[in-house]
């Protein structure tokens, strides 16, 4: 064999072995992403059942006090009538 030969031989194993460790490596980094995609997927389910669960008590209680001034505003509109209808 040819100098020039055996140099190409040594590229071409050279390359392939570097192609080869590259696909290894990425399908190791490909297995690691789909993991953490489904513990975030995770960790965001549970972030909304934590938000829902605080959200519902603040409306509900929002409600209460939206309630609590209209009546107030219904109350002083009747007495605001009696003291109108004194004068």
């Amino acid at each position: 064999m040819d100098l020039t030969q055996v140099l190409i031989a040594f590229c071409l194993f050279a390359v392939t072995t570097v192609i080869v460790v590259c696909t290894v490596y990425l399908i190791s980094l490909i297995k690691e992403l789909k993991n953490t995609v489904a513990k975030t997927g995770a960790i965001l389910a549970d972030a909304q059942k934590i938000t829902s669960s605080v959200a519902k008590p603040v409306s509900s209680f929002s409600d209460f006090l939206m309630g609590f001034k209209n009546g107030f505003q219904l109350f002083n509109t009747f007495f605001n009538k009696k003291k109108k209808e004194e004068n």
